[in-house]
């Protein structure tokens, strides 16, 4: 039996071409659709990096407006913080000025010897202070003169005027307290009843020296 040869008539240079050509559309195809999911998969990155920097300034944005309310709360406890202190120092100095004041007026009454008495205090700044009072002779009021330095609270006394009265002697004497006066001296009393043993203290005062020649000369 004879076998037939087959021969194929089609042009085979244009199949090969037709080949060639569904196979790059393939490729194409499949490059497309590559570099479609690479731009989704990129696209994506970026929303969720997007999102997550979103996210991340809201947080801080949040914490920004929690540390400026943290702040502002800071700042009205400094500010009332600063007003307490001023009150309690407000508070202070009238607690010192009236203690000032009571041991001022308490001293005095113990300086005071018998037949002298005060009638007004005033005050001519912080720590100067005029005294007006009556006593029944002059060596009363330089016994009062004498004995005010001695309690460590009052400077040396200045006698501004003196004046005769139908009750005795009206005198204005003016102090200026002692910045570092400590608390009022004990039986002080003592001190403005006795008359001075030595000259020394009549020296320490020359308005109560010559208060005291006045009264010695009056009394001859």
């Amino acid at each position: 039996m004879i076998d037939l040869i087959k021969i194929n008539l089609l042009p085979y240079r244009e199949e090969i071409s037709q080949k060639k050509k569904q196979k790059f559309k393939v490729m194409m195809i499949a490059a497309g659709l590559i570099g479609l999911g690479l731009c989704g998969a990129v696209y994506v990155g970026i929303s969720q990096a997007i999102s997550s920097q979103e996210d991340r300034n809201r947080f801080l944005e949040s914490e920004i407006a929690k540390m400026d309310e943290a702040i502002k709360e800071i700042a009205t406890l400094k500010a009332e913080k600063a007003d307490f202190l001023a009150k309690k120092q407000k508070v202070e100095e009238l607690q010192n000025k009236r203690f000032e004041g009571a041991r001022i007026i308490d001293t005095l009454n113990q300086l005071l010897p018998e037949g002298a008495y005060i009638t007004a205090i005033s005050a001519k700044d912080e720590n100067s202070y005029e005294i007006t009072g009556k006593a029944s002779s002059d060596n009363r009021i330089a016994m009062f003169m004498r004995v005010l330095p001695s309690t460590g609270i009052f400077n040396q006394p200045e006698l501004l005027s003196i004046e005769k009265t139908d009750s005795g002697q009206k005198f204005v004497i003016k102090t200026v307290l002692n910045p570092s006066a400590g608390a009022p001296l004990a039986n002080v009393n003592e001190q403005s009843a006795s008359s001075p043993s030595d000259g020394s203290d009549a020296a320490s005062s020359p308005n109560a020296a010559a208060l005291e020649q006045n009264s010695a000369s009056e009394g001859k």
